[in-house]
């Protein structure tokens, strides 16, 4: 059975800044996501990993070559990069709340009827579709384990695609550098182990 470790990206100044952090915005870690990520790395033999993944953006890429310790060959996966909020992407979320207050949920975060407003925005089912395919992949690897670096809202979609969670706005986002445990079987079925942690990670 696939052990899968999703681990989200250190901060960026675009997310203490609160800004939407999607996939058109490419920032590199600022200096607390960097000390983030060397924090995670003392909780994780990387040695045990088989295979290490990455979103193609800086902030994963940069997260994952820390917890790395150039021990395996990163590969990048497209599929891992975050939702792309098009003409939103990077704006202000105070200022899109207090624009657009029928598009957040209780959370702050997007409801899907954002692309509502959003023409060039990618559609949810769109990144469901493609966090599922790259679990499916990593379910036929047999008894590895493996690491997936990516994003807040990607996070999410990977709790909601093994979970069959059906409202998105019920899963929040891990902190910065939080990490959620999954069990693939090559049957297709899929287990949650934890989510969120920063440490404690076996």
């Amino acid at each position: 059975m696939v052990e899968l470790y999703v681990v989200r990206h250190g901060e960026t100044d675009s997310n203490s800044q609160k800004r939407l952090n999607g996939g058109l915005t490419d920032l590199p870690l600022n200096d607390v996501g960097v000390a983030q990520a060397e924090r995670l790395s003392k909780e994780i033999n990387i040695e045990d990993f088989d295979e290490i993944y990455t979103s193609p953006l800086i902030r994963a890429k940069q997260t994952a070559e820390i917890l790395n310790h150039g021990v395996h060959d990163v590969k990048v996966d497209e599929r891992l990069i975050e939702a792309r909020y098009g003409s939103w992407d990077g704006a202000s979320e105070a200022e899109l709340m207090s624009e657009y207050p029928e598009v957040f949920d209780e959370n702050e975060f997007l409801f899907p009827e954002y692309k509502k407003y959003v023409s060039d925005g990618e559609d949810y089912d769109d990144v469901y579709k493609r966090v599922d395919e790259f679990i499916s992949d990593m379910s036929k690897k047999g008894d590895k384990k493996i690491m997936a670096v990516c994003h807040g809202f990607i996070s999410r979609s990977f709790l909601k695609v093994i979970t069959g969670a059906q409202n998105i706005s019920a899963i929040v986002q891990p902190d910065n550098a939080g990490v959620s445990k999954y069990r693939l079987s090559k049957s297709g079925t899929r287990f949650l182990t934890y989510y969120g942690r920063q440490t404690d990670i076996d």
